[in-house]
This record gives C-alpha cells, structure tokens and sequence, in this order.
C-alpha cells in the first residue's frame, strides 16, 4: 500500500521512527535502511545513521505486521521525502541493499545534513587500466626481515625497486638475501621513497 503521512518522531541513535498517516492509525515503523531519495544524518558521529526530521512529509509504501513492533502494527517499505526527484524508487529495499549517499550542502541549525541517494547500478564508473608491468632481472641491494621488505636494483629500476615479502614466489617464510640474482617484474610506483615497486619476484 502507498500512502503519504508525516514523520513524527526518529530515533538516530537506533536508526528507526515513526510515520503518522490516515492509513496507518497509530503510527508505521520505519528503519534507516527503508529510506530512498533524500534523508538526513549527523556527520559529526562516528557511524552517520540515516534518518528523517520529524515533521517531514513523506510519501511511503508499508504493509501490516504480523506483530507489533515497538507497539505499531504497520510496517514501512520504502519511504521518500513527497516531491523529491525520482520518488517511487523501483529498487529493491532491504538491509544489504547498494546505494550510495552523498551530503548536500552545509548541516542546518539541528546539525542534520541533507544526503542523496545515488543508486550504483546507474554511475557511470570509468575503466581505469591496471598498472603497466615490465619484467628485468636484478640483484638483492637490502633485506630486512623484522619488517618483510627490501629493495632490489637492476638497470631498468634506477635508484632501486621496493619489494615485500608478499611478492616473493614460495610459500611459508619468503625472504631474499642482499646478493641475490632474481627476476621480477615492476611498476612505476611510488613506495617509501623508490620510484619503482616489485610486483613479483623469483629467486634465479
């Protein structure tokens, strides 16, 4: 069922409220997670609840319970601030449901900030192409095995290549030895000062 009603009280802290509306006599539950379009929260807090200032009129989709919860016997699906751009959200609601939030503006005199919902199915996210890697063969220059990493020099990796434990081939206990022939391949990335960090490495 649809209907339109206003929100009485929210509970941030426990992330749900109530609506009243001539079809739900008594009041409906509404969690955090049922809200779509346009909601509010304190970003001040640790962990931002999602929720709705009393007093704003929503239009909501609910159904009855099959027991009271908190003392009302009407359940809220789905519900929007009335006159929000793509009310009537066609989405699937629910706890694990993908939607991104995003703040507009400033918070207002209550500290509550107005947020968005962006649904991820419809951004548009560029292809980013992965790291170009290259294959060299070096010498071990430093290895410290209290923190697992090192550096390896070679002519394609002026000034040296960073490389962790975890790039090494093997298993259990991986480490090199300053002196050490391998082969590896690289990319040109920033790490702890080198311009250079391994992204695989085999003893020669």
């Amino acid at each position: 069922m649809s209907s339109i009603g206003v929100v009485r009280v929210w509970h941030f802290d426990d992330e749900w409220g109530v609506v009243d509306s001539d079809d739900t006599p008594g009041g409906a539950y509404v969690r955090g997670y049922s809200l779509r379009v346009e909601a509010v929260t304190d970003l001040s807090q640790p962990v931002a609840a999602m929720g709705l200032r009393p007093g704003t009129e929503v239009e909501f989709e609910w159904s009855e319970a099959a027991q009271p919860v908190e003392g009302l016997r009407y359940l809220v699906q789905k519900a929007w601030p009335r006159g929000t751009a793509g009310a009537r959200p066609a989405r699937q609601t629910g706890a694990f449901s993908t939607s991104l939030w995003n703040s507009v503006g400033d918070p207002g005199p209550d500290g509550l900030t107005v947020m968005r919902e962006t649904d991820l199915d419809s951004l548009e996210i560029p292809e980013i192409d992965p790291p170009a890697l290259f294959t060299t063969v070096g010498t071990v220059r430093l290895w410290i095995d209290e923190e697992g990493w090192g550096v390896i020099d070679s002519d394609a990796t002026p000034g040296g290549a960073w490389v962790h434990y975890s790039t090494v081939a093997g298993t259990g206990f991986r480490k090199l030895d300053p002196g050490q022939a391998v082969e590896f391949t690289y990319e040109h990335a920033k790490q702890d000062g080198y311009d250079f960090r391994a992204a695989s490495v085999v003893g020669l």
